[in-house]
């Protein structure tokens, strides 16, 4: 009897103070927090509704989730493979954090080795449009028209961290142009994308009140290098510590595939740091 009531005085978790779960919350991956605290109790759900745990939203638990490659559908099947660990879709992940974070957060970061695609980023815009700080890797573009109003939606977004590791540079420009078009508070941009003359020129074009700029694992144009120094007025900080210098002429820069020490280089040690503070996240 004595034992019993010990034990009945002791605080349970469910009636532990919401804000006090929230910060716990806090610590926890988002897939965790959406798809395990959340479905405890009542009162976990309602903690995890919490705003203050979705100012900054990480998706960093890499093994939890399924990329939406539609390169590769056999992607979707593989809890057998992960040592029984459920996986969800990213897309469905991204759908819960609109519920949960009710248009809250204002910096999103994607794991290195996501791939986001263009659906992925309608969800994201269409929930989240107060976006201040966002950090994304690209695959090959399909619809430029569906990216390009996602980014339409972003008006505040002032720091953007973009990787796109393909042969094809181009691809990048035409999304990087569409970015500059709508997204006119961008002050702070990180960038992994081959730099020539052409993406000197939207930069300075686009993007005249740009204060900090860099380029990362990646060649650089010498001459356009100039440009950005020369065109752009407000620039304070231009990062380019981990780039390959080419002095020869702007259409032989594409031709140097980086060695894939440069892509695992950024992928895993250069993603969420830099020399600039504020690309760090």
């Amino acid at each position: 009897m004595e034992r019993q009531e010990r034990f009945e005085n002791i605080p349970k978790w469910e009636k532990l103070d919401k804000d006090m779960l929230a910060n716990i919350f806090k610590k926890l991956d988002m897939v965790d927090v959406i798809m395990g605290a959340s479905r405890v109790c009542i009162t976990w759900f309602l903690a995890s509704h919490n705003k203050t745990i979705w100012n900054t939203i990480k998706l960093n638990d890499f093994d939890s989730i399924v990329l939406d490659n539609p390169s590769n559908p056999h992607l979707q099947d593989l809890d057998n493979n992960n040592g029984g660990k459920h996986l969800y879709s990213l897309r469905e992940i991204l759908t819960e954090i609109n519920k949960f974070s009710r248009a809250a957060p204002v910096e999103f970061f994607f794991n290195a080795n996501t791939n986001v695609l263009e659906q992925d980023l309608a969800i994201i815009s269409n929930g989240l449009p107060n976006i201040r700080k966002l950090a994304l890797r690209m695959q090959k573009t399909q619809n430029l028209n569906s990216f390009t109003s996602s980014f339409s939606k972003w008006k505040n977004l002032q720091t953007l961290i973009i990787a796109k590791f393909t042969r094809d540079d181009d691809d990048l420009k035409h999304e990087f142009k569409a970015i500059a078009e709508n997204c006119r508070n961008l002050t702070t941009i990180k960038i992994t994308c081959t730099l020539d003359q052409e993406l000197a020129n939207i930069i300075v074009g686009k993007l005249p009140n740009l204060k900090s700029l860099s380029f990362r694992c990646t060649y650089v144009s010498v001459e356009a290098v100039k440009s950005l120094i020369f065109g752009l007025y407000n620039l304070k900080s231009l990062n380019l510590s981990h780039c390959i210098f080419l002095k020869r002429h702007n259409n032989d820069v594409g031709n140097h595939p980086l060695h894939p020490q440069y892509y695992i280089n950024f992928g895993y040690k250069q993603w969420g740091t830099d020399e600039m503070k504020e690309f760090e996240f």
